[in-house]
């Protein structure tokens, strides 16, 4: 009976995190880790040996960590205790993201607040496998490119709320305009959003908003059109003219 075996990934393609099955490993056994990948020794939840690519057999003195807490005998055939978990720091650029509830806008002139719903991609890689492994993973045996999103679509709709929200506050864009600033949004929205996710070892490679969905029917957006298109008419005839045909029609 071969009691060696060879261990590597065998996940799904889109999956960050994949454990392998067996945790009866013996020395002598090959470990094989991919180009983009890490692997990790752990037990009882704890890393403990780590592996970059590269073909290795496993022996107690590239282990050392774990080695040093089951002490290994020399020459040892038994079966040895252990988790190993391969983390893929590829590279995965369409993602996409969208808000399932409509995120409130307020308009930085009118202040009438407008629900609209946004729609984008982005793409992330794995900066800090241990990181990353650490801060996300528990007992599940895969974790894969939904998962995140499963994880950070909170932080991403409010990091779009707020990033949005900022942007035309402080440009005095009118959200009847958002769909002509979607790449200035994109990139604000990008340089805040990173941040956060680099705190779990992943960064965060683009972020795009593809569409700003305004409806058009919604009380808000007419109350916001009427003042919208009134402000350009006192602009357009000025402000005396304005008032003087408002005084008209009130007498009418």
């Amino acid at each position: 009976m071969n009691l060696f075996s060879v261990i590597k990934y065998d996940g799904k393609p889109n999956d960050f995190v994949w454990k392998y099955p067996i945790e009866d490993l013996h020395l002598g056994s090959q470990l094989i880790v991919r180009p983009g990948q890490t692997a990790f020794f752990c037990r009882s939840g704890k890393i403990y040996d780590e592996f970059t690519e590269g073909t290795y057999t496993i022996k107690s003195y590239n282990i050392p960590l774990l080695n040093k807490l089951i002490n290994i005998p020399f020459g040892n055939e038994s079966p040895f205790q252990a988790e190993v978990w391969f983390v893929n720091t590829l590279s995965v650029l369409d993602l996409k993201w969208g808000t399932p509830k409509p995120i409130l806008l307020k308009d930085p002139e009118f202040n009438i607040i407008v629900p609209v719903r946004a729609f984008g991609k982005y793409g992330i890689t794995i900066s800090n496998a241990r990181l990353f492994f650490t801060l996300l993973i528990g007992t599940i045996k895969s974790f894969s490119a939904h998962d995140i999103y499963s994880y950070f679509s909170g932080l991403i709709v409010t990091h779009v709320s707020d990033s949005i929200s900022s942007k035309i506050m402080l440009e005095k864009v009118s959200v009847l305009e958002i769909p002509a600033y979607l790449k200035d949004l994109s990139d604000f929205v990008y340089s805040h959003l990173n941040q956060s996710f680099e705190e779990f070892g992943i960064k965060l490679i683009n972020f795009f908003i593809m569409s700003v969905n305004i409806p058009e029917e919604d009380s808000s957006v007419l109350a916001l059109k009427e003042a919208t298109e009134k402000r350009m008419h006192i602009d357009t005839v000025g402000r005396d003219v304005y008032s003087f045909d408002r005084s008209m029609d009130v007498m009418d």
